[in-house]
């Protein structure tokens, strides 16, 4: 072993490490300007839970995301580093996209913003403060949106300029099959989606989370890999994610009658609101996309 070298590698990761950390500190201040008429820190200080979830699923979403650029081959390190930096400043414009594609179209007549601070009263009499159901949808598709970029970016071949052309025509079309998806799901559940999770129904945001998750999983395996050509890269893209949706869809079913022999996704939602149930299901998904993902 050769110990200079170790140490050079060691030295550069750590570089990495504080660069990533630097992004994600920097998706915390622009996300506390877009929402200055609230204090975030105050309300995760207080528990709010909908404003911790929206939170925790924006840095996961951006460190996903940032392991892919930090994969592949050397050009060196310090063209590794102004690739790294440029595609993390990439990289927290798409999150904040995908912020407002979920706001406007995925939760369409919903305010995320005035939901998180809103004070719900539970079934149960109790009170809160946030919709933990659309915190759990919004930290969902960061998620989904962070495998989606990891796959893009950690491609090889093409030239620098090509990979950021990539990052953004795979980041579109992976954000269009989300929201066609989102509205499958919709289409298939038993009952109004957007209705319990504006309710404030935490069972019925993990169920969609869940569903957008697995899907990120699945398309990321199905970017990842050598650039081989726009046409080709676009139909692969195209025929995994349409093999993706009907597979997850097709799960979803299997695993509603599997793991919830005695009842129902709809009863366990609508009914008993049972997070617990839900965070299974949605586990069972995610378990299965990563079989798929690496099963391709």
């Amino acid at each position: 072993m050769n110990i200079a070298v170790t140490l050079t590698g060691l030295a550069q990761g750590v570089t990495y490490v504080i660069v990533g950390i630097f992004f994600i500190w920097l998706v915390k201040i622009v996300d506390d300007w877009r929402t200055k008429e609230f204090d975030d820190d105050v309300h995760i200080d207080d528990g709010n839970v909908a404003v911790g979830l929206r939170r925790a699923g924006l840095y996961l979403g951006i460190a996903i995301a940032l392991s892919g650029a930090m994969g592949g081959a050397s050009s060196g390190f310090f063209l590794d580093l102004i690739h790294l930096l440029v595609d993390g400043l990439i990289i927290t414009g798409f999150m904040f996209s995908a912020r407002f594609i979920n706001d406007f179209i995925m939760l369409a007549n919903i305010n995320n913003d005035e939901e998180c601070i809103k004070t719900f009263v539970q079934p149960d009499g109790s009170k809160c403060v946030g919709n933990r159901a659309v915190g759990m949808v919004e930290a969902g598709m960061y998620i989904a949106t962070g495998f989606i970029l990891h796959g893009s970016i950690s491609g090889t071949g093409g030239t620098f300029f090509q990979g950021i052309v990539s990052s953004i025509l795979f980041f579109i079309l992976g954000q269009i099959v989300l929201l066609v998806v989102g509205l499958l799901y919709e289409l298939i559940t038993p009952f109004n989606v957007r209705k319990e999770i504006k309710d404030n129904n935490l069972a019925a945001g993990i169920g969609l989370s869940g569903i957008l998750m697995a899907l990120g999983i699945i398309l990321m395996s199905s970017i990842s890999g050598p650039f081989t050509g726009w046409a080709n890269d676009i139909v692969s893209f195209s025929i995994y994610a349409v093999f993706g949706i009907v597979l997850l869809l097709i799960c979803r079913a299997v695993i509603d009658k599997l793991l919830l022999p005695t009842t129902n996704i709809a009863t366990e939602v609508i009914k008993d609101r049972n997070v617990a149930a839900m965070i299974v299901v949605a586990s069972a998904i995610n378990a299965v996309a990563i079989i798929i993902a690496f099963s391709m």
